[in-house]
């Protein structure tokens, strides 16, 4: 009841957010050009999407932002399961700490700008057009004391972008895992593997997995072989950020 509680009020601030509209919602400067909104130039510039010096399939990002888009040499030995990415930018600075307030801090009111960014990335990465939009789940216990599951609500802002309305229960988690963040990379894989299931509303379709950081990918690749098992035609990703 509290988290559901949580959700409301945080989507009535957003919705007063968006009415207001004059303020940066970063830094929370006043706008002298309300075309600018949800950032003044500045926090635009800080939190510009990531154009350069990273992995088109992976997201890993390299020390110079700037070199080019080319293959890790990991994506070129050994491929993902899905076939390409979309990302905002590394999971680090201001996106870091949105994605913190957003999940952990319930801060639903940031729905608008996490939305512009969502939007960005997207646009940017030029993947097709998917046929669905799939949200990593989680169990329904670990939803009821969040309150949300923090990739639904990014999936539903991607879904307003396309005009898709997500599939929000076409992959289910079927069993409890250990906190990734407390695992190491091989440990990740073994916790997550044969954790998740695709209902047979995939088969045949090309599925846009989404989920808000990726860090080794071992979520992101159960995911994605789940769906191709139930018989996906293709599998992407989205990603709001790309763990260093």
């Amino acid at each position: 009841m509290v988290g559901g509680l949580a959700v409301t009020a945080g989507r009535c601030l957003d919705a007063l957010v968006c009415l207001a509209g004059r303020r940066c919602q970063l830094c929370a400067a006043v706008l002298d050009d309300p075309r600018d909104y949800p950032l003044c130039p500045e926090c635009a510039s800080e939190l510009a999407p990531r154009r350069g010096g990273h992995c088109p399939l992976c997201g890993t990002c390299f020390a110079d932002a700037g070199s080019p888009v080319y293959r890790c040499l990991d994506c070129r030995m050994s491929p993902p399961p899905w076939s390409g990415l979309a990302f905002h930018g590394p999971y680090d600075g201001h996106l870091k700490e949105l994605v913190h307030r957003h999940k952990f801090g319930h801060e639903l009111g940031l729905g608008r700008l996490l939305s512009f960014l969502t939007r960005q990335a997207w646009e940017l990465r030029g993947l097709g057009r998917p046929d669905v939009i799939v949200p990593v789940p989680m169990l329904p216990g670990h939803v009821l004391r969040r309150g949300f599951n923090q990739s639904a609500e990014l999936a539903r802002m991607l879904g307003r972008v396309m005009a898709l309305r997500p599939l929000t229960h076409a992959l289910v988690k079927t069993r409890e895992t250990r906190t990734q963040s407390s695992l190491g990379r091989a440990a990740r894989r073994g916790n997550v593997a044969g954790a998740f299931a695709a209902s047979p509303e995939v088969r045949g379709r090309h599925v846009l997995i989404v989920d808000d950081v990726m860090t080794t990918g071992a979520t992101m690749t159960a995911c994605a072989r789940a769906c191709l098992e139930a018989g996906a035609a293709k599998v992407d990703v989205f990603v709001l950020a790309r763990a260093l």
